[in-house]
């Protein structure tokens, strides 16, 4: 393996009404590849959910992987899913999540994958 990759998932539960905004989510994913100091190469692509399964997908190709948000309107849950070579500041994108959302660590589930040297 000749690099590294990082890969965190924030599963954040009790969320504000930005779970069903298309725009504000693709606004979200822009500023959120900024907060992790890379860039846009695709997207954000945004599509709503089927009356089943309402809320928003929304993702993002960038310069060192991608990043994806799933919201759920009727569990008022949204999934954010980062994978990157590039190390990146986790805790950073963690407040910035949180903020967005409106919620903190009561309400904040992290799961953190990591390989390399």
């Amino acid at each position: 393996m000749n690099s590294k990759r990082f890969h965190i998932i924030f599963d954040l539960s009790n969320i504000n009404q930005k779970i069903a905004d298309v725009s504000a989510i693709e606004s979200f994913m822009r500023d959120l590849v900024g907060k992790v100091n890379m860039s846009i190469l695709h997207g954000p692509v945004a599509v709503e959910g089927i009356p089943e399964n309402p809320g928003v997908t929304c993702f993002v190709i960038i310069d060192f992987s991608h990043i994806s948000i799933h919201t759920f309107t009727k569990h008022n849950e949204a999934l954010i899913d980062i994978f990157s070579c590039k190390e990146f500041d986790k805790e950073s994108a963690k407040r910035f999540c949180q903020d967005f959302f409106g919620v903190d660590d009561s309400n904040t589930r992290l799961k953190e994958v990591w390989w390399g040297d």
